[in-house]
């Protein structure tokens, strides 16, 4: 029983070790004078289809919802002729989702302007 609870102490430690030492290397890999606001945009077209594009934006969530290290800036999903009902499922899907923004592809430029300008946030 003692050697059980021994190897699962040990396990969990050397779990406990390995994800300190993956945050030293993530501080330390910084940029200098990086002060942890956007970066990077990650840029996604969306489906037209109203069946692929639920698939699509629950994927999405997921990742958001359970990713270990969060995102270096924000998600841009890009609204390329969506209909009306496609749309529907955006809006309902991505309600209260923060660091998720929908736009068309000519206003993507001025996003990045403006997120550069304004203050970090998280997702």
């Amino acid at each position: 029983m003692y050697i059980a609870l021994w190897i699962l102490f040990c396990l969990l430690a050397s779990i406990g070790a390995v994800q300190a030492l993956g945050w030293i290397i993530c501080i330390m890999g910084r940029p200098p004078g990086h002060t942890g606001g956007y970066s990077t945009y990650q840029v996604i077209p969306l489906a037209r289809d109203p069946g692929l594009l639920e698939q699509q934006l629950r994927y999405e969530i997921h990742l958001l919802r359970w990713a270990s290290t969060p995102r270096p800036g924000p998600l841009i999903l890009l609204d390329a002729d969506l209909g009306q009902e496609a749309r529907e499922v955006c809006r309902n899907m991505l309600s209260g989702m923060d660091g998720v923004i929908v736009c068309r592809p000519e206003e993507v430029a001025d996003l990045i302007c403006r997120e550069k300008n304004a203050p970090a946030r998280g997702v």
